[in-house]
């Protein structure tokens, strides 16, 4: 019997090499890994890629609102804490999560996981999201692309021909909160600076009030390919796990990156279990609703979500052996 062709896009993450590299296999399966920084907007934009990566929280969005084209697969390629993604002014009082309260804020996109989880912090510590002032745009470069649906009213478009790195430098706000540091922040002395320098800490500490390692990214399949094939959701679900498991096993490669990277996994481990990147709906529902209740309390959703249904159709494939 002729395997079935099936091609699937992903960002280049080090746990995925064993799956690339043939070491695991999907059964069934001739599979076409191909991985790329644009693998968010190529799964969406493409429509011959079978499976690929996706925005849990615009995947989300899109099961709130009845659209179906994706079946989602509990597999998380993509986790992050986000204390270390407020910036401020160098030499500014701003020094905790809590001190933005009322401040006016700029962010890259309104919709994404990332910042969604942001804001999930900015509440954690007390912080009313509507009570503060926000922009969205270009932080130092190109803007975004992505729909960014209806922006609350609290929330506006930044000025055009502005990028939030310059509103920041000039005072206009004083904050930035995005996945990535702006232009500058690695030089010396530079303009901007991490509004949480211990952010290690801060993260751990979160971590331990609330059980949640935030998951950003999951693997969805085409609505089509599910359809026709569904068993395959099982089989794309196996091989990623298993990729996962076999470069979890052996940290020792991971562990050279730097001098002390053992000591940081070893920590890492004794903080969140050896489980901290496991698949699954049950290893991870905790985190999973708490996704769905942020999206629905900022308002990004009408509907409240339940994190037993938003892989209900995987769920069911596996169930059905």
């Amino acid at each position: 019997m002729a395997r079935l062709s099936i091609r699937l896009v992903t960002n280049d993450f080090d746990f995925l090499a064993p799956l690339a590299l043939g070491e695991v296999v999907a059964e069934g399966v001739d599979l076409r890994c191909e991985r790329t920084a644009e693998a968010l907007d190529r799964t969406l934009a493409d429509g011959s890629v079978d499976a690929g990566e996706l925005s849990f929280a615009r995947h989300l969005i899109r099961l709130a609102n009845g659209d179906g084209s994706f079946v989602g697969l509990p597999v998380f390629p993509h986790r992050a804490f986000r204390h270390r993604c407020f910036f401020v002014r160098r030499g500014s009082r701003l020094r905790g999560l809590a001190e933005l309260a009322g401040r006016r804020v700029g962010t890259n996109e309104w919709p994404a996981t990332g910042n969604t989880w942001s804001r999930a912090a900015l509440r954690e510590q007390g912080v009313a999201i509507d009570g503060m002032s926000w922009s969205v745009g270009s932080v130092d470069g190109t803007p975004s692309t992505r729909p960014q649906g209806t922006l609350p009213p609290y929330v506006r478009p930044c000025p055009p021909g502005r990028t939030l790195l310059e509103m920041l430098l000039a005072g206009e706000i004083d904050a930035l909160m995005c996945p990535k540091p702006p232009g500058g922040f690695y030089d010396q002395d530079g303009p901007v600076v991490r509004l949480i320098p211990d952010y290690r800490r801060a993260e751990q500490e979160y971590y331990r009030r609330t059980g949640v390692y935030p998951a950003h990214h999951i693997v969805g399949v085409r609505r089509e390919v599910f359809e026709r094939e569904p068993w395959v959701a099982a089989s794309l679900y196996r091989a990623l796990d298993g990729s996962i498991q076999r470069w979890a096993a052996e940290p020792r490669p991971l562990a050279e990156l730097t001098p002390w990277m053992l000591a940081e996994l070893e920590e890492t481990g004794g903080l969140m279990g050896t489980g901290w990147h496991a698949s699954g709906v049950e290893p991870n529902r905790r985190m999973i609703q708490a996704l769905c209740d942020e999206l629905h309390v900022q308002g990004l959703v009408e509907r409240r979500l339940e994190a037993a249904t938003v892989f209900g159709e995987f769920e069911g494939v596996m169930a059905s052996g």
